[in-house]
């Protein structure tokens, strides 16, 4: 994570490409994230009940962007990578049925000969954002049992903690592999973004998002230090 480069041989060091989608949706996840957390820190206490719920839907609604969008960039941008380097013909044939997850394993070790260790962090919050994206795309509705009150409320809040922690995961897999893929395969190739200072020297991380970023880093860090 400092400025030094850290160097993997590629096939190709460059590939003119459209429809690169990758950064604009790790960009909408980030501000939706952002907007979860702005709208959690309004003090409510003067509010009324009804503004108070239009509030809870305006970051439910955030919360819902910012996993679906986090995980249309992990695919987005594994795909672009996937493409780029082994072109399109290849992908298409061969990768493009591959589940996501089984995308970030295999096509970097395609194409540089190295892996994403399945023991890390980024590769926990990788398959845990999928999951969290599959239950919103896919989303079946429950009946209610209201005849057990406590086991109900149970529930509920036992779903709510779940798509809260989704939500928390969501920002964290992708800042996570980004560091992660830098030790992959390398800055210059990282099929996301990297923040390293020598290729991307502007970039600003939201405030809001400061602390998630740094705890993502220092365990980035721990683990190649």
């Amino acid at each position: 994570m400092n400025n030094d480069e850290l160097v993997v041989e590629h096939p190709r060091n460059f590939s003119a490409r459209t429809e690169v989608l990758g950064g604009t949706y790790f960009k909408i996840a980030e501000t939706e994230y952002c907007e979860y957390l702005r709208i959690e820190q309004i003090n409510d206490e003067e509010l009324s009940e009804e503004e108070k719920s239009i509030l809870d839907g305006k970051a439910t609604q955030a919360a819902i962007k910012a996993i679906v969008f986090s995980a249309m960039c992990v695919e987005a941008a594994i795909n672009n990578y996937a493409g780029a380097q082994l072109g399109d013909s290849y992908f298409n044939k061969h990768l493009a049925s591959l589940d996501v997850i089984s995308k970030w394993v295999v096509i970097p070790k395609l194409v540089c000969g190295k892996s994403i260790d399945k023991s890390c962090a980024a590769f926990d919050s990788l398959k845990q954002l999928i999951k969290a994206r599959n239950s919103l795309v896919h989303n079946k509705s429950y009946e209610m049992n209201i005849s057990d009150p406590v086991a109900f409320m149970e529930k509920i809040n036992k779903r709510k903690q779940n798509f809260e922690d989704d939500f928390s995961n969501s920002l964290r897999a992708l800042y996570l592999l980004s560091m992660e893929m830098d030790y992959v395969t390398g800055q210059r190739h990282n099929p996301l973004i990297t923040f390293n200072k020598k290729f991307r020297p502007f970039i600003e991380i939201p405030e809001l998002a400061k602390p998630l970023f740094n705890a993502c880093k220092d365990t980035v860090i721990k683990k190649y230090s």
